[in-house]
């Protein structure tokens, strides 16, 4: 079995396909390191996309399970409001469909798959840099490349061990789906007592015909308690009765990694912390950027340097294209962790009361927030909200940032 190639990519998702894929089409020998036995499972994610992302991507509509035409935002003390947006706004997929149909396009331009296959060691050399994996059988299999991709999303041993560092914040989350129809459209729950220092979400999807409700929770903490009491006290009638509810969870990094190349190495998509701070969503971003470390490492053949200097043009790239929405959007994520319940919900009345509404809904991009956080944030009555917290010097804010524990 051949084991040395130009390009190795650690991780088979969205991001490390589209990077694999990208590549094997320029005609370089690019081989997946994946360490689950099938493409796309588990499957740790809701799977909601903006509709760019089908644009950009050309993705197969086959993959949508429901469309995202309106949102209902529930304020800690219910108060609404709800964005109807005239067409859809975002998507829910099939997530491992979508991880599948990406992998083969992948295979279809060339590269390589190793599957039951996870990257344990990574070590550099004069030419390139020597991976370890280990295979489902117990096996060591050594593979190596002139370039690593770390695309396998929030574990950063190999970030750390290549100087890139990890991420400073971890958002915990969780989803479940219940099957049944509950909901006309999708909705978003604020309030300590729903999901500290985030949100929750529900949106309506259908599965071989028949209705389900996809539920979520972001988190500082555990998300899967918060899920489980979302559940019983929004859709105690769709829990089963007959097994306990099983959410799945994992960890989002909502900080870039300080750094996302090293000599011979480019990290993308939740490997770099590439997320909307906002919301948590990485999908897109990490397709983007994948793209972009592609680029820069097939610049980096052309031109035989494989150096921190060649690499660092991976970086400056991604930055550029999404490094203003990125710090924008931490920065509005922070001042809303700050904020309390009755701070959210005079939010919501000055919106209600304003007229401010039909302002706001022209600003409203399921993957670009800068535009409507700017707007929010230069309303003297939006911006007092807002910086109160930070002017009340007494008053630590209840999330900082700072390490998380993972899942």
């Amino acid at each position: 079995m051949k084991s040395s190639f130009d390009v190795l990519i650690i991780g088979g998702g969205p991001a490390g396909c589209t990077a694999a894929h990208r590549l094997a089409t320029a005609g370089f020998d690019v081989a997946v390191a994946e360490e689950h036995a099938v493409i796309g499972e588990p499957v740790d994610c809701t799977g909601v996309v903006g509709s760019e992302v089908f644009e950009r991507f050309d993705l197969p509509r086959q993959i949508v399970l429901g469309s995202i035409d309106a949102i209902t935002i529930h304020s800690p003390a219910d108060i609404t409001i709800t964005h109807r947006n005239g067409g859809p706004l975002a998507y829910v997929v099939d997530r491992a469909e979508l991880d599948r149909g990406l992998a083969r396009r992948a295979k279809r331009a060339g590269a390589t798959f190793h599957l039951h296959t996870r990257a344990v060691e990574v070590t550099p050399h004069a030419a390139g840099m020597d991976v370890t994996c280990r295979v489902d059988d117990g096996e060591i299999r050594k593979l190596d490349a002139k370039v690593l991709i770390l695309a396998g999303g929030p574990r950063f041993a190999f970030q750390e061990r290549l100087g890139l560092g990890a991420c400073p914040v971890l958002w915990r989350s969780a989803h479940a789906e219940l099957a049944g129809n509950g909901l006309s459209n999708a909705q978003v729950y604020l309030g300590r007592d729903v999901a500290p220092g985030a949100f929750a979400w529900a949106v309506p999807v259908r599965r071989t015909g028949q209705p389900f409700v996809r539920v979520g929770v972001n988190s500082h903490a555990d998300a899967s308690s918060y899920l489980r009491k979302l559940c019983e006290e929004r859709f105690p009638h769709l829990i089963p009765s007959d097994r306990p509810l099983a959410p799945r969870s994992w960890v989002v990094p909502i900080v870039p990694l300080a750094k996302t190349y090293a000599e011979r190495v480019l990290a993308v998509g939740d490997a770099a912390g590439q997320v909307k701070p906002t919301s948590g969503g990485g999908i897109y971003f990490g397709m983007l950027s994948a793209e972009l470390a592609a680029d820069t490492a097939a610049e980096a053949f052309r031109q035989g340097k494989f150096g921190r200097e060649a690499m660092a043009g991976y970086e400056k790239r991604w930055r550029t294209f999404l490094g203003l929405d990125l710090k924008i959007g931490t920065l509005f994520r922070r001042l809303f962790s700050r904020m309390a319940d009755h701070d959210v919900d005079h939010l919501f009345h000055t919106l209600r009361q304003e007229g401010l509404l039909h302002h706001i809904a022209g600003k409203v991009s399921f993957d670009w927030h800068r535009e409507l956080i700017l707007f929010l944030l230069r309303h003297p009555s939006l911006a007092r909200l807002f910086l109160r917290r930070c002017w009340d010097r007494s008053a630590e804010p209840p999330f900082s940032d700072v390490p998380a524990i993972g899942d």
